[in-house]
């Protein structure tokens, strides 16, 4: 049985994904930018609209970064929050983490990217 190498994540920036694999590497989960020469990159390291795409080598590697990224995704938006008086919450529907004031807290806000709408606490993420 093949297995296929798995994209697990898109970043604006060579730099962000650098950072991502390296974390993931910490945590005991290869990962890399298959085609580094080749991956829109713009002036100033910024991309197309594409993004950079980070790859693992398999489905069951992808559910385990998946889940480490997520939980890493959660504890920042928890920590953010609380340093600096706002919420951040990641719409389900496009994966966009948005910032609201920490007054909007337990209403209903709209997703910037998708316009999908969101409970504003962060702990739903």
């Amino acid at each position: 049985m093949a297995t296929e190498p798995v994209c697990i994540r898109r970043t604006n920036t060579i730099e962000e994904a650098d950072i991502i694999i390296a974390w993931l590497e910490e945590q005991g989960v290869e990962a890399t930018v298959p085609d580094r020469d080749s991956t829109g990159v713009l002036a100033f390291g910024v991309t197309d609209a594409e993004g950079i795409e980070i790859f693992v080598a398999n489905q069951e590697t992808a559910d385990r970064a998946a889940a480490l990224l997520e939980r890493h995704d959660q504890e920042r938006a928890a920590a953010s929050s609380v340093a600096d008086g706002t919420l951040e919450v990641k719409c389900e529907a496009c994966g966009e983490i948005n910032r609201f004031p920490a007054g909007s807290r337990e209403s209903v806000q709209e997703c910037n990217k998708c316009g999908a709408y969101l409970d504003a606490e962060p702990g739903d993420q």
